[in-house]
């Protein structure tokens, strides 16, 4: 296939500023790959709370790679759980942007995948206090004397979240989701966030694909507009040759 019916998936970096080099290498190569769109589901960064006093460097140059690259191919962004007020802030960096999920007009749905589990009740409170209006008020107002150290706090808080649900895929919810998404006439469901690859189908449902996560072994998928995708590192399935 054609680079111009390509699409690239990537979810889970978790990216430090210690960890920059290789994932912007990534972004060089994809610039270059020139795809129809690069969509990034979730957890891209290991915190980014947008806004003042509590981004960095990296944040901004990730965006300036997207204000650049949108211009020429589509540039989707889907907020994980260690994600916030992204959307408020930032909708000119990208083509689309979303809290929750985006569509393709190929009929692909691409999600970050923490709601899918509605079993999870400590996460899915621990989100609602986290994102809203008020929060993200006291956040802006207490960013130059303690936003550091809220910022830290909230990273913390955020490890021991999900990971007695991660280790098991939930099934039950995921078909579920797989089953809604088929009633909607979706061909496939692409999410993020359980740290692992796996490729369902349920029988029914439209098939779901978990991406495994980049930090772990830089891998992406690779999907095309026919829906045909590969999954792999990123070095192989972008390579020049």
């Amino acid at each position: 296939m054609r680079n111009t019916e390509t699409y690239i998936l990537i979810a889970d970096s978790h990216l430090r500023e210690d960890q920059e080099s290789v994932f912007f290498a990534m972004l060089d190569r994809i610039r270059d790959y020139q795809p129809k769109g690069v969509i990034f589901l979730g957890d891209i960064f290991e915190l980014w709370i947008a806004l003042d006093g509590y981004e960095s460097g990296l944040h901004r140059r990730f965006l300036d790679w997207c204000r650049e690259a949108k211009q020429h191919f589509e540039v989707g962004f889907i907020l994980g759980n260690h994600e916030f007020y992204v959307c408020e802030r930032y909708t000119d960096a990208f083509s689309w942007i979303s809290q929750t999920g985006h569509t393709s007009t190929e009929g692909f749905r691409f999600i970050h995948g923490d709601l899918i589990n509605r079993a999870d009740h400590g996460y899915l409170l621990l989100r609602s206090l986290l994102r809203n209006a008020f929060t993200r008020f006291l956040l802006k107002i207490t960013a130059k004397k303690i936003g550091p150290k809220v910022a830290d706090h909230v990273r913390v808080s955020l490890k021991p979240t999900n990971q007695r649900h991660k280790r098991l895929l939930p099934m039950p919810y995921l078909e579920q989701n797989s089953r809604k998404a088929a009633g909607e006439q979706l061909k496939l469901i692409f999410a993020g966030h359980f740290h692992q690859y796996a490729e369902l189908d349920f029988g029914g449902g439209s098939k779901t694909v978990i991406l495994p996560a980049w930090f772990a072994a830089e891998e992406i998928v690779l999907l095309g507009t026919d829906g045909h995708y590969e999954c792999g590192p990123w070095r192989k399935l972008l390579s020049a040759e």
